[in-house]
């Protein structure tokens, strides 16, 4: 019997895609479904098996725990190199990836999956398909031209750049030169991890992201080429659009949701006229100044437009005071999904995160782009491009005026929703997760 394993890290950028393909797998009564990720995601893998089971196998405690100096070096700004030298060392913990290498050879020797399907931040999952010879799907949760630094024209926006597609004279010089740096600075960070990668026998030292994709038996990307900047990609390389999964209220439910799914919370919004929906991701750590910034802007939009703020419990003692009654703070959000589907939401302030950018477009909203870190100012960047938002011009630093004035804009100018449901087509028409499943059958099928 065919069986599929995927692998992934806990944390929910790179999890969610694949959660949502291996829940429409589940969702179909395929069997043979298996899910390697750390144990904090044990209850989350638990909740997508809706039809057959969906076996959890525990890779141990958090790899990618983003602490302080990471979380600073990822948040200095666009063209920097220390963010993506940080996050690429990280990833690369020898102890880290070895242990994380050597339960998935475990696993692997027991399911003998006929195919994986795999994280491109889970390095020692790969490395151990390859050691054992098992064909596997490449997921990336992040602009797939970040994949192929050596694909790019020289007048491509260089990944971790967040500058626009059409570059003029200065910023073709700047990008050039910062390519050659970041190029520079990866080499010289990662050269001691690669000594020892060798030293264990593992084939791509460097763990470079081009390798895996070269020897992956299909690639899948989570955007569309019009959103993500074309650029000449491999033949094996799917664009497939946003992974969200079926949508299919229960009776007596509406469509946004029911119980159990934040009932309180759509029937908040169901008496609501217009509802600005800002969550700035689960790694956000927002500063006194940039609280502050967004509690005045989003004061300053009411009460002809409501808001709904997801704000972590810790950072709420950064608010300047109490708020107006138009704006709703809550910690945790039941289904972001739900809320974004919901006909009274006019608008969504994102930090720009792929995943959460993407589910925004799918559902035709304008989007206000707060970037704080790596590929969130190139997202940003390309939303602003596509016509379905603006952002923030001087990120990470917030200004209350700007952001109020950026959110009237997206709220009273048509074309910005008109090109987001455009966008939301295209995705659609990609295939999204029913496409993502049918193609991980298929690659299956044929080993």
């Amino acid at each position: 019997m065919r069986s599929v394993l995927f692998a992934s890290p806990a944390h929910p950028g790179q999890l969610n895609p694949l959660l949502a393909i291996a829940g429409e797998l589940s969702r179909r009564g395929e069997p043979g479904l298996w899910f390697a990720a750390e144990e904090e995601a044990r209850d989350r893998v638990a909740a997508h098996a809706t039809g057959s089971p969906l076996r959890f196998r525990s890779t141990g405690d958090t790899v990618l725990r983003v602490d302080d100096e990471l979380y600073a070096a990822m948040t200095r700004g666009p063209m920097t190199t220390a963010g993506l030298v940080a996050l690429a060392r990280q990833i690369r913990i020898p102890e880290v990836a070895d242990r994380v290498r050597a339960r998935t050879l475990e696993q692997i020797d027991e399911i003998r999956p006929s195919l994986m399907v795999i994280d491109m931040l889970n390095l020692g999952a790969l490395d151990a398909a390859l050691a054992r010879g098992v064909p596997y799907v490449l997921s990336l949760a992040f602009p797939p031209s970040n994949v192929y630094l050596s694909r790019l024209p020289w007048d491509y926006p260089t990944p971790t750049s967040g500058l626009p597609r059409r570059l003029g004279p200065r910023q073709r010089w700047t990008n050039l030169t910062f390519r050659a740096r970041l190029r520079l600075s990866l080499l010289r960070a990662l050269a001691g991890q690669a000594r020892h990668r060798r030293a264990q026998r593992i084939d791509n030292a460097f763990g470079d992201p081009e390798k895996y994709s070269a020897a992956a038996t299909a690639v899948f990307g989570y955007t569309v080429f019009g959103l993500e900047y074309p650029f000449p990609a491999p033949e094996h390389l799917h664009l497939l659009g946003p992974m969200v999964p079926p949508r299919e209220p229960a009776p007596g439910d509406s469509a946004s949701g029911g119980p159990g799914q934040g009932a309180e919370l759509i029937g908040w919004l169901d008496r609501q006229t217009s509802v600005v929906y800002a969550c700035l991701g689960t790694l956000a750590r927002l500063t006194g100044p940039q609280v502050r910034a967004f509690a005045e802007a989003l004061a300053a939009i009411g009460p002809e437009h409501q808001v709904l703020w997801k704000l972590p419990a810790g950072q709420r003692h950064l608010l300047p005071g109490p708020l107006p009654p138009h704006v709703r703070i809550e910690e945790w959000i039941p289904s972001q999904l739900d809320v974004l589907a919901h006909p009274n939401v006019r608008a969504f302030v994102c930090h720009g995160g792929a995943n959460g950018f993407h589910e925004g477009v799918h559902f035709g909203q304008p989007m206000l782009m707060t970037p704080f870190w790596l590929d969130c100012y190139d997202i940003a960047a390309r939303a602003v491009d596509a016509g379905v938002g603006l952002a923030l011009d001087r990120p990470p630093h917030v200004d209350a005026g700007e952001v109020a004035a950026k959110l009237r804009r997206l709220l009273t100018e048509e074309s910005f929703r008109e090109r987001s449901r455009h966008w939301g087509e295209q995705c659609r028409r990609a295939g999204g997760v029913g496409r993502a499943a049918d193609l991980v059958l298929k690659l299956a099928a044929s080993h």
